[in-house]
Parts: C-alpha cells; structure tokens; sequence
C-alpha cells in the first residue's frame, strides 16, 4: 500500500525522553506517559483538545500494562481528548507509531477526521514473566516454567530465528564487518550527543510529570556517553556461531511516547493554525519475514515510487535503528549517503521502545523541517514478521 496524501498537515510533534530498561519511568503505566507528549502537542498547536476527532496509538507490548489493552483509550483521555472521542490502538511492531500516523492520515482522507492525535507509546520495563501452562494445571512431570515475555519477542516463533539471527544473515549477505557496525552504533551515540549539545532536542521533548504534576525525567536517559570502540571490539556475539551482531551493535528495549497531531487543510483554515509540516506519501509492504531487517528498503522504495522521488530529492532520513547492520544494509542497497541518514543519532543511542520509534523519527524530521535544516523528509522501519513502512513529510 502506498500513495500520495494531500491536505494533511502536521500541528503538533512531541516526544517524552526515552528511558533506560529499568529506568525513570519504569512505574509508570504507558498511556500516562503518552499523555505527557499528548498534552504539549496539543498545547504547541494551539488547538483545543475538544476539536480532536480521534485518538491512534501504537503500543506493541500490552501485556506490560495491567489494561487489558486499553491503553490507547486512556492515552487520549489523559492527553485531554473528551470522552466521547473514540480511540484505536494499532500493532505493525517496530512501526508501529508510524502506522499510527498512517492510519490517522487515512481517517482524514476518507472524511471521518479532521483532526487525529496519533502517535506510540511503550514501556517496556514492565513486561511481565509469565507461565503459559499453569491455568490447567501443572504435575510433578511437568511443572511451570516461567517465560521472559522481553526475551520472548526476540525469537520469531513461526520460522524459528530470533531477530538477532536475521540481523546477522543480514550483515553477512551485504558484506558488513563487525568494525562497520561498531563504528556505526558508537557513532550513533556521538552524533545524538552532538545533537544534544547542540539544543536540537529541545523543541521536540517533552517532561514526564508524576500524578502530583512533579517532573520525573526531562532528558534522555538511555546513552551512555562513556563508552568507546574498544567496548564495542570486546563484546560478545549474540548468536551461535556468530561474528557480528552484539549487544551493543544493537537497541536495546526502552521506555518512552511519541505524539504527533494531524490536521486537515479546513480545521488550520479554521482555527488559523500554522502547521508544522505537511504529510506528502506514506506506504507499508510485507516483506519475507527472514529478510525482516529490510523491510524500510523495499518501504522506502514504494513510497519514492509513488511519489515520482528518487532518493537524492530527500533531504533527511531517520530508519530505525533496531540492529547497526540492517540500517547500514538499508543505506548500502538505496545508495544513501551517510550525511542524510540519522543524523542526530538514533534507537542505537536512545533505545527502541518499540511501539514509540516510529513516530519518534516522525517527531525529530518534522523540527527538523521546522529549524530550517530540511525541506524534505522521509521516516521508515522495518517491522518484525517481515514488514516495512515509511511516511514522508516537506515543509508548508
């Protein structure tokens, strides 16, 4: 699926700081988080919650929120959408807060909208342990097992390879070294603390306050700034027989929320708004679930297709930085120079709270295009289960 959007602006971009597994926010339910994002993207744009039509969040991991999967709903209720705004939360993995942007630009294109508070929100140190086989009992034969629900998501059941696996093949078929992905996560961190010092964070984040409105955290937490090659040259292989892939060549799980606000071209008439930026195109494919970590090539690819673009019209990319060696994959098959991609770091640095990441690239591009830097952008991730999506944006 892809095509070309029009009349879909962007009016409010936010993200909270992403949090170390374990970390700040790690008590906090993921849907109070969000709100911490949703509430400022409203306040930035300027537009009342009440005028917002519809709330879509992504959120992977609802079985770390005691919800039942709720919280989308309580995502946009405590963001202060009213309550007789529906809400709907969307699942497409590591693009997930991406395909909430989608989904919400759909929701105006075909008329049901005018104004949708998208975006994603995880926290992923509450994942729980579980134990599959006690509710029907357990015998001396066969006792329970406890399962690590965040180890469990590594492993794509269906073809039997954890995702560690695929980055691996993935690095070997594309003749990536180990000092190429090395270099590239630590350059992930140097060039996010660059950026940082920079101040270029600062319109984007958000603090995350408590109940009592107390700040909890207003800076990313997860980069360790300390680290250097010789760390990276060390580590361990995460797989058998592996070379490549290591823990710290790839993202680790996190806590933290992305909110951006759509709006059509009637409601910023309206309500006199000045939009962001404007969504231009936005595609999802399905890819083969071994080749997983390539699923934003062929996205980005369907999406400059329909736009009539080639790469070297865009002037910013974020992909999602899951693994080093299918970001640099990614960047080798389209020809993309280092210059445009992830230039403020990426989930390499920050951690990946999966259902967040998404719109977290569509957050930064989008201020991007705001501070002058960009005119346009592009953001895509490959998904797990063999899938990609990209979402492209150009200044008003």
């Amino acid at each position: 699926m892809a095509l070309a959007t029009k009349g879909i602006f962007v009016i409010g971009a936010k993200r909270t700081p992403f949090c170390k597994f374990g970390g700040s926010l790690r008590e906090l339910p993921a849907s109070y988080v969000f709100a911490s994002a949703g509430r400022d993207a409203l306040k930035e744009s300027g537009l009342h919650p009440s005028l917002v039509d519809c709330t879509i969040i992504g959120n992977v991991n609802f079985l770390s929120q005691c919800d039942g999967g709720k919280t989308p709903r309580y995502s946009g209720i405590y963001s202060g959408v009213p309550i007789d705004k529906p809400a709907l939360g969307v699942n497409r993995t590591c693009g997930s807060g991406l395909q909430s942007i989608i989904s919400g630009a759909i929701e105006i294109l075909t008329g049901q909208a005018n104004v949708v508070l998208s975006g994603g929100t995880e926290v992923m140190s509450s994942l729980p342990f579980l134990v599959r086989n006690m509710r029907f009992g357990s015998t001396l034969e066969k006792m329970y097992e406890f399962e690590d629900y965040i180890k469990t998501q590594i492993v794509d059941t269906h073809i039997g390879v954890s995702l560690h696996q695929i980055a691996e093949n993935i690095a070997k078929t594309y003749n990536i070294n180990r000092e190429m992905v090395d270099r590239f996560a630590l350059n992930s961190r140097l060039k996010w603390k660059a950026a940082r010092e920079a101040n270029l964070f600062k319109d984007e984040l958000t603090p995350v306050t408590d109940s009592a409105k107390n700040v909890i955290i207003t800076e990313d937490d997860c980069v360790d700034e300390n680290r250097d090659i010789e760390e990276y040259v060390k580590a361990p292989a995460s797989v058998d027989d592996g070379k490549i892939v290591t823990l710290l060549n790839s993202s680790m799980p996190a806590d933290g929320a992305a909110a951006v606000l759509l709006a059509s071209e009637r409601s910023i008439i309206e309500n006199n708004i000045r939009p962001l930026a404007r969504l231009i195109g936005l595609a999802s494919v399905g890819v083969n679930p071994e080749e997983t970590g390539l699923g934003a090539v062929h996205a980005i690819r369907r999406l400059l297709e329909v736009m009539k673009l080639q790469a070297h019209d865009v002037d910013l990319f974020e992909i999602n930085e899951t693994f080093a060696s299918q970001t640099l994959a990614t960047m080798q098959i389209l020809n993309l120079p280092d210059d445009k991609v992830n230039v403020s770091g990426g989930a390499l640095a920050l951690g990946h709270p999966v259902a967040a990441s998404g719109a977290r690239l569509a957050v930064h591009l989008v201020h991007r295009i705001r501070d002058g830097s960009a005119r346009r952008v592009l953001a895509a991730s490959s998904c797990g289960g063999g899938q990609g999506v990209a979402a492209m944006f150009e200044s008003v």
